[in-house]
C-alpha cells in the first residue's frame, strides 16, 4: 500500500474522530437543557452557589458557544477531559479504572466470538451429517434474533442460579469475566459466522481445492491450509464492526452481571445526565472503533494477496493482460497450482 493512500485513510480517520466530537459536543451541551445547566438549577438538588460559580468558570458557561467549544477542544488535546456533574471526581480518573475492566471483557469476548464462529462455520460446511449442516447453519440465526440481554439473563439464570458454577454477586477475578463474555461473543459471533460459512463454503468449491483432492493431498490439509485460509480473508473485515459491537454490547452485559466498566459508567452517566462523562465515553469508543477499522483497512491487502495481484495488474496496464484472471487468483493465493503461461509466451520459446 502507496504512503498516499495510508496518509488518506489516517486523515478520514482523524475526520472521523473531529466530526464525531463536534457532534455530540453539540448534542450534549449547546442545545437547550445542557447538562451543566440542569445540573445547577436541579431543584431537587441544589449546588450552593460558591460551587456552581466554580462549575460556571471552569465551563466557561458565561461565555458564547463557540467560545466555549473552542476552550473544551484545548482541554481535550491537553488530556484534561472535564469533571464528573455526578459526583466531582476527574473523569480522568474514572475513565482509567473503567476502561481496564471493559478490555478485558471485550478481548476475551472477541477470543471467544472467533473461536465460536469458527467452530459453527466448520461444522456448517464439512460435517458429514446434512441434518447437523442445516441445524448448526441455523444458530447464527437464531443468535441475531434473541436480544443480548436475554442471553445474559439465561446465563444467568442456568449456571450462577441453578447450577452455582459462578457467582452472581463475588468477584471471582478471571471466572468473573466468563459469563459476561460469552454474553458478548454469542452475538457478536453470529455474522462472523455467516460470512465464514459462505467463505469457506466458496472456498471448497474452487477448482485448486478440486485439483489438490484429486493429487490425493490429506482433506484435513486442504482446509486448514487452503480453505479456511481463503474462505476467512471476508471475515476480517468484520473486525472493525464487531469491536463496535462488543463495546455498545457492554453497556448491558455490564448491567447485568454487575461490572463496574465503561459500559456501568455510561449507563449511570446516561441516568445522572452527566455531559462530560457521557462525552469522554463516546469519544473513547469513537477513537477505538476507527482506529480498528483503519488497521483493518491497510492490514487487509497484506491478508488478501489477490488484491494485491489485482492492483499490479492494474498498473501494468494491458502488458499483463493477456494472463488469465482465475490463474492469477489462484498463484496469488498460493493454492499450490503451477500456472500455464500465456499463449503468447509459448509461441515466443517456440520460435
Amino acid at each position: 500500500m502507496s504512503p498516499s493512500v495510508i496518509v488518506r485513510r489516517l486523515g478520514q480517520s482523524l475526520l472521523v474522530v473531529a466530526l464525531t466530537y463536534v457532534f455530540v459536543y453539540a448534542v450534549l451541551f449547546l442545545l437547550p437543557g445542557d447538562p451543566i445547566e440542569s445540573r445547577i438549577n436541579n431543584p431537587q438538588n441544589p449546588i450552593p452557589e460558591d460551587q456552581a460559580r466554580v462549575i460556571i468558570n471552569y465551563y466557561n458557561l458565561d461565555k458564547p458557544p463557540l467560545e466555549q467549544f473552542w476552550i473544551s477542544v484545548q482541554r481535550v488535546l491537553t488530556g484534561d477531559l472535564g469533571y464528573s456533574l455526578k459526583d466531582g471526581r476527574s473523569v480522568n480518573d474514572l475513565m482509567a479504572q473503567g476502561i481496564g475492566e471493559t478490555l478485558a471483557l471485550a478481548t476475551l469476548a472477541l477470543v471467544f466470538s472467533v473461536a465460536l464462529a469458527l467452530l459453527i462455520a466448520l461444522v456448517a460446511v464439512f460435517a458429514p451429517w446434512p441434518r447437523l449442516r442445516g441445524a448448526v447453519r441455523a444458530l447464527p440465526v437464531l443468535a441475531l434474533a434473541t436480544p443480548g440481554f436475554l442471553i445474559g439473563l439465561i446465563l444467568l439464570q442456568v449456571f450462577a442460579y441453578q447450577l452455582g458454577w459462578f457467582s452472581s454477586i463475588r468477584d471471582e477475578g478471571f471466572k468473573s469475566l466468563l459469563l459476561p463474555a460469552a454474553t458478548l461473543a454469542i452475538g457478536v459471533s453470529a455474522p462472523i459466522a455467516q460470512v465464514l460459512i459462505q467463505g469457506l463454503t466458496r472456498a471448497s468449491k474452487e477448482p485448486f481445492v478440486t485439483v489438490l483432492r484429486a493429487s490425493g493431498t490429506a482433506p484435513g490439509w486442504i482446509i486448514g491450509r487452503h480453505v479456511l485460509k481463503n474462505g476467512a480473508i471476508p471475515a476480517i473485515t468484520l473486525l472493525g464492526l464487531t469491536v463496535g459491537e462488543l463495546l455498545a454490547g457492554s453497556v448491558i452485559a455490564e448491567t447485568i452481571f454487575s461490572r463496574t466498566g465503561l459500559g456501568f459508567l455510561t449507563e449511570q452517566s446516561v441516568r445522572a445526565q452527566d455531559g462530560p462523562v457521557v462525552l469522554a465515553v463516546v469519544m473513547f469508543v469513537s477513537i477505538v472503533f476507527t482506529t480498528v477499522n483503519l488497521i483493518t483497512d491497510l492490514v487487509y491487502p497484506l491478508i488478501d494477496p489477490r488484491l494485491a495481484a489485482r492492483r499490479a495488474a492494474r498498473a501494468t496496464g494491458p502488458a499483463g493482460a493477456g494472463e488469465d484472471d482465475s490463474t492469477a487468483i489462484r498463484v496469488a493465493v498460493g493454492a499450490g497450482v503451477t500456472a500455464e503461461p500465456p499463449a503468447s509466451t509459448r509461441e515466443g520459446a517456440h520460435s
